[in-house]
């Protein structure tokens, strides 16, 4: 199965697909009518879906030079913080990685204390992903990967969309580092 949310490619908040392997079986969702083939009883989100058809026709055309974009601001973030924040550990490998994407652990920092910090200067971050909210234990995919406790508590994720610039990553990057110094 592989499940989708659109607004992570700029559909309408709400709207998601999910794409079902033939023989897969699944329980009802919500009792009720035989909407989605008897799967999920209630109103479909038509607009929803077509808006969510309209972003993915929309990705597909722009896909390759919306990568590139992409990479590009995520290897200078990548170069910022390495340059500049003395020892940050970027998370995983420095290539095979989503090209919207960095992950970086700050030692002795606790993320969630950094977000707060970086949410009053306007960005939005995370410490973890977003099935794990309100979880403050450290993340288990970050501790598969051989960080300690204290590294994967300062793990910060960024991830850049195709409206940020590198005017942006800089402000970010200097409110990374004024941030640090406050908690330090």
């Amino acid at each position: 199965m592989l499940s989708l949310s659109g607004h992570k490619l700029y559909a309408p908040k709400g709207i998601g697909a999910l794409y079902i392997k033939n023989g897969i079986k699944l329980e009802k969702l919500i009792d009720g009518g035989h909407q989605e083939r008897d799967k999920r009883a209630g109103t479909e989100n038509v607009p929803g879906m077509v808006g969510l058809g309209k972003a993915c026709e929309i990705a597909r055309m722009d896909m390759a030079k919306n990568m590139e974009y992409l990479q590009s601001l995520r290897d200078y973030y990548i170069n910022l913080v390495e340059e500049r924040i003395s020892g940050a550990v970027l998370n995983g490998s420095r290539k095979l990685r989503v090209p919207s994407n960095a992950n970086f652990s700050f030692k002795g920092i606790d993320a969630g204390n950094l977000l707060l910090k970086l949410d009053a200067k306007g960005i939005c971050a995370s410490s973890g992903s977003a099935c794990s909210a309100g979880d403050s234990s450290p993340s288990h995919v970050l501790k598969a990967i051989g960080l300690s406790d204290d590294m994967a508590k300062g793990a910060l994720r960024v991830t850049f969309g195709e409206s940020n610039t590198k005017e942006d990553v800089d402000y970010l990057v200097n409110c990374i580092e004024e941030g640090i110094r406050e908690l330090s």
